[in-house]
């Protein structure tokens, strides 16, 4: 047979495969496209292609589109499909069903011979009795003639992804529930993908780092790693990942106040519906101050040893590289089984059974770099009177340093869980990923089922917090394992969850508990989650509880401290109004009474100087200028004083006042000094406020009007203003709270400055730097600007220097409304 050529009988209609033993002795003259000896090349050779295929293939040909398929195309009809019915039937009366769907496809890939690709199409045929909704991922191509200006076929190949589609909605309802659940706990939860990238954090996280999820995702979130960590952390998580296992650490993170927190962290495995790895779920929780506490347990020695003697979990401490036991509870004897004469000997000689186990590896490792170890559920097998036993530890080695910083032994620490791990590995033949998460969470959490709320799986931080025995509330209805918790409202909280599938939150609730023999107030920041099952049915109720009674204790002092802290704020702005009230009568005074004497002495030396006239001697004369500078000088403090105490006057209306426009009218204002002196005040672009103009007036008026005063002699004032709005960072950073938006408006000049230490000196009243024979005034100018910027809620502060000149940065607030009405 020569290469590219069907045979006379195509290979289908021979013995050789199923679906030609089905069609040996199909009628193919009855149809449109004739007997397969009229058959045309260009068929022949696709037939051949199709049929030699392992890939499912199928092809419709001619004008009545007849039909053909290999035999991997097969399974897709059903076993009570459309086989062999199908085999040379018309496509429009073998697919009915779907024709409306497919037919558009054909006819475009005939109109156009361009081929059409589709991913994931939900395509439903009828098969197996009934209608199915097929998915599938399908391309259709044109089959031209020999002579290629016309297409005789369209050839299809596709693979159904039905079984595909449906585990991956399966995954994503999986995560959609995961979600809900993270986004209701308080523990920071987080998840990753096999690559180690990060691909979810909760809003446990971003509240707590400041941070919007896209700035964790990937490795974003390892920006926040305190350096040190940073470097030991990301290996560490890296070699686990790649080993695909369980770990547990502790690293620093930087919060959204730039502070840096101690967290716990669990890692779990994730895996898909076909059990390949998935990445992590990740736990944490703060444990701040508990590192704090362990940093003051290193501090007293002895105040270790009283703790640890009696603690009721393993302790032990060793010390060197022959790991000589100094420290260690009963509680550690009694589970090494080896008596209490152990003080002094080396741990690897008392417990040589370990060295098979890793562990002596383990001690070595921490000795050696300083990096704590942490196993959870760990087998550890433990010879007891000859025979090795099994049982199972969360055990963690921490280094301990001496004075120099040097690690000289290791503190043990551990917890027996041998019951918890039996009974984890049956809580695991269901729902182990889920179940463990509880178990190992580093927080309070338990699983009540059914409407009588049966304690199914608790972990010890809830038990602790309850105060019970596991044995009195395990596999028994809550409220019958603590009576004590009834009749407080969360009977009706539970119902409303179970019944509505409504998560509830509670922050600092008080809840009275008989624990440990006595009554006892805590508050908890807890979440009442609905459990369900895999049909989404609400089977029981998820609860996450958090101790936050220390916190509340000290707010409710802090609320005490604040009350009497506000009560002394009245006092003194008590005080505050009655010397504003003296300060207006001086005023009056200031006003009224001192101005008519010292007019007369003003008038009256006039007329002697006058009278006197050039008879006077040179003493004479210059006692008279003393007197009219003297009487200048005081008139203008009058009229400073009066000024400044019309600003305690807070009926003045506020409106909107263009900064622009009251620098303008003051460069008028100085218009023969500023020509005088050459001077140069440059401004644009200075922000509308809602002021009181005349204040503002005032206000920069004696600004301009103190740098053109303390200008240099040798060169030409120059005088910079510009605005700025203020970020949130900066307005927290000056205590602005009472608006929402302030601007920086800066004034610069190339003047004579002055000394850092008088930056806040210059502002008091009266307070002058230079003599008054360097320069006038009365020493009231910058503190009538320090008034009327605070009467505005606003700020001013100022840095000078003698080589540079002086920088004032008057902040003001944007809006004033509130203060008119």
């Amino acid at each position: 047979m020569q290469e590219g050529h069907l045979p006379t009988t195509p290979h289908f209609l021979k013995n050789g495969g199923e679906l030609g033993e089905l069609t040996r002795n199909f009628d193919w003259s009855k149809t449109s496209i004739g007997s397969p000896e009229q058959w045309p090349q260009n068929l022949r050779l696709t037939l051949s292609m199709i049929l030699s295929s392992k890939f499912p293939m199928f092809l419709w040909w001619g004008k009545d589109l007849v039909q053909f398929y290999n035999d991997a195309y097969r399974p897709s009809l059903g076993n009570e499909g459309k086989h062999p019915l199908a085999l040379g039937q018309k496509g429009e009366e073998c697919w009915p069903e779907i024709w409306v769907i497919i037919h558009p496809l054909i006819i475009q890939v005939q109109t156009t011979g361009q081929a059409t690709w589709s991913e994931d199409q939900l395509i439903p045929i009828f098969r197996n009795g009934k209608i199915e909704d097929v998915y599938w991922t399908f391309s259709y191509s044109p089959i031209y003639r020999e002579d290629e200006r016309s297409i005789d076929g369209v050839l299809v190949v596709c693979t159904e992804t039905t079984e595909k589609v449906q585990s991956r909605k399966l995954v994503e309802e999986s995560e959609e529930r995961f979600r809900n659940m993270a986004e209701g706990a308080d523990i920071l939860i987080a998840t990753s993908d096999e690559t180690d990238n990060a691909t979810y954090f909760n809003s446990a996280w971003t509240q707590m780092t400041g941070k919007k999820m896209q700035e964790l995702l990937n490795f974003g979130w390892a920006d926040l790693l305190h350096e040190e960590d940073y470097k030991t952390f990301l290996p560490f998580y890296r070699e686990s990942s790649k080993k695909r296992q369980p770990w547990i650490r502790e690293f620093r993170l930087r919060d959204k106040d730039g502070n840096y927190r101690w967290l716990y962290v669990k890692g779990t495995l994730r895996f898909r519906h076909d059990g390949a790895f998935a990445g992590y779920i990740s736990s944490s929780i703060d444990i701040t101050q508990r590192k704090k506490a362990e940093e003051k347990l290193r501090e007293s020695e002895q105040q270790v040893r009283t703790i640890v003697a009696s603690a009721p979990f393993p302790i032990g401490v060793f010390v060197g590289k022959e790991m000589r036991i100094i420290l260690a509870n009963q509680t550690i004897l009694d589970i090494w089984g080896k008596g209490n004469n152990v003080i002094g000997k080396s741990y690897m000689n008392i417990l040589p059974e370990f060295e098979s186990q890793a562990i002596f590896d383990q001690l070595s490792n921490v000795l050696n770099t300083g990096n704590p170890f942490h196993a959870q559920n760990q087998r550890v097998d433990i010879e007891i009177k000859g025979e090795l036993q099994a049982f199972y530890f969360n055990y963690s080695l921490t280094p301990l340093y001496d004075t120099s910083g040097k690690v000289y032994g290791i503190m043990n620490t551990a917890a027996d869980v041998t019951d918890l791990n039996v009974a984890k590995r049956r809580l695991e033949q269901s729902e182990s990923n889920f179940r463990n998460m509880v178990l190992q969470a580093p927080v309070a959490m338990c699983i009540l089922s059914g409407p009588e709320y049966v304690v199914e799986v608790a972990n010890d931080l809830i038990i602790e917090l309850w105060g019970k025995l596991p044995d009195s509330v395990l596999e028994k209805p809550l409220f019958e394992g603590l009576p004590d918790a009834k009749n407080q409202g969360l009977e009706q909280l539970l119902w409303n969850v179970y019944t509505n599938g409504e998560t509830f939150k509670a922050d600092e609730r008080p809840v009275s508990l008989l624990r440990n023999g006595k009554n006892e107030t805590v508050y908890l920041n807890f979440v009442y989650e609905p459990y369900r099952d895999v049909n989404g049915k609400v089977v029981g109720v998820l609860a996450v509880a958090v101790d936050v009674t220390s916190q509340v204790i000290v707010r409710h002092r802090i609320e005490e401290l604040v009350a009497e802290r506000t009560k002394e704020l009245a006092d003194t702005n008590h005080h505050l109004q009655k010397s504003n009230s003296e300060l207006a009568q001086f005023a009056y005074i200031a006003s009224h009474d001192l101005q008519e004497p010292l007019r007369k002495i003003s008038v009256f030396s006039q007329l002697l100087e006058n009278s006197i006239g050039s008879n006077a001697d040179e003493p004479s004369k210059n006692y008279l200028q003393k007197i009219r500078s003297s009487s200048v000088r005081m008139n203008k403090l009058i009229r400073d004083v009066l000024i400044f105490s019309e600003l305690v006057n807070e009926n003045q209306q506020f409106i909107e006042v263009n900064i622009n426009t009251i620098i303008d009218d003051i460069k008028t204002d100085y218009e023969l000094l500023i020509e005088e002196t050459g001077a140069l005040i440059t401004y644009e672009n200075l922000p509308v406020l809602e002021a009181v103009p005349l204040q503002m007036t005032q206000l920069f008026n004696n600004l301009i009007g103190n740098s053109l005063k303390f200008a240099r002699k040798d060169i030409t004032p120059l005088i910079t203003i510009t605005a700025t709005e203020l970020t949130k960072q900066e307005q927290e950073k000056l205590l602005l709270f009472r608006h929402p938006s302030y601007y920086k408006i800066q004034l610069t000049d190339n003047g004579i400055g002055f000394k850092p230490e008088h930056a806040d000196q210059i502002f008091n009243i009266f307070q002058r730097l230079h003599r008054k024979s360097e320069y006038e005034g009365t020493g009231i100018g910058l503190s009538m600007c320090k008034k009327i910027v605070l009467n505005h809620h606003g700020d001013i502060n100022a840095d000078g220097s003698s080589e540079n000149g002086a920088v004032f940065n008057v902040i003001l607030p944007i809006k004033n409304t509130d203060l008119n009405e």
